[in-house]
C-alpha cells in the first residue's frame, strides 16, 4: 500500500514499476529495484550460471530442447545490453528499454546476454525464452515469421515457469498483448490440439 502522493510522484522500480521504498537497491548502472525485486535479484555471475544450468536441464528433460552447440551466458548491465542491441538488433531500438535478454549469433560467436539484477523468476523466464531462440537457430535456421519465433520462445518460457510452479507469473504471460502475447496464445492452442511434440514440429517446419 502506498499513499496517493507517492503513487504519483515517487521514483519507481525499473522491474515491476511500483514506487521505491527507503530500502531499495541501487545498481551501478543507475537502475533501482524495490525491496521485493531486490530480494532475489541475480547479480552474481556464479549464481547466474547455476540458474542457467537448471533451466538447461529443465528444458532438455521436459521438452527435449537439448542443444548441439549451445551458447554461453553473460550477465550484462544496461549500457552493455543497449550496445549489443544497437550492434545486432537495430530493429528493436524503439523498445530497447524493455529488452532484458538477447541471443547473439555472429559466425562462431553464440552468446546469451541477460540483464543483471533481474529477480530470479524473471531471470529464469528470460533464459528459457532465449534458450528457445538458440534451439531455433540449430533446428530451424530459416525461420523468419516473428509470430512463430517469439510465440514459440514465449511458450518455452511459459512451460518452464509452469514446471517450476510459478503459475501466477505464467498466467500474466497469457495476458500480454501484441506479438508476444498473440504468439504465446497461438502456441498454447496448438499444444492443446497436438501436444508439445506438435508445437516443436510446427516450429521446425515454419519459415
Amino acid at each position: 500500500m502506498v499513499c496517493q502522493q507517492c503513487h504519483e510522484s515517487a521514483p519507481r522500480c525499473t522491474v515491476c514499476g511500483i514506487p521505491l521504498g527507503a530500502d531499495h537497491l541501487h545498481l551501478s548502472d543507475g537502475r533501482d529495484l524495490c525491496a521485493r525485486c531486490a530480494r532475489t535479484a541475480v547479480t552474481d555471475p556464479a549464481q547466474a550460471q547455476v540458474l542457467f544450468a537448471r533451466v538447461a536441464t529443465l528444458l532438455t528433460d521436459t521438452l527435449g530442447l537439448g542443444l548441439n552447440i549451445g551458447a554461453s551466458l553473460q550477465l550484462v548491465d544496461d549500457p552493455q545490453l543497449q550496445t549489443l542491441l544497437a550492434e545486432t538488433a537495430p530493429a528493436v531500438q524503439d523498445e530497447a528499454d524493455k529488452v532484458v535478454g538477447l541471443f547473439i549469433r555472429q559466425g562462431r560467436r553464440r552468446l546469451m546476454a541477460i540483464l543483471s539484477g533481474l529477480p530470479q523468476i524473471l531471470f529464469i523466464q528470460t533464459v528459457a525464452h532465449e534458450w528457445a531462440h538458440v534451439w531455433q537457430g540449430e533446428n530451424c535456421p530459416l525461420l523468419r515469421n516473428p509470430l512463430v519465433r517469439e510465440g514459440f520462445a514465449e511458450w518455452v518460457a511459459y512451460r518452464a515457469l509452469k514446471a517450476l510452479g510459478a503459475v501466477k507469473k505464467a498466467a500474466l504471460m497469457e495476458q500480454r498483448t501484441g506479438l508476444y502475447g498473440d504468439g504465446l496464445r497461438a502456441m498454447l492452442r496448438l499444444e492443446a490440439e497436438q501436444g508439445a511434440a506438435g508445437v516443436l514440429a510446427f516450429c521446425r517446419k515454419s519459415e
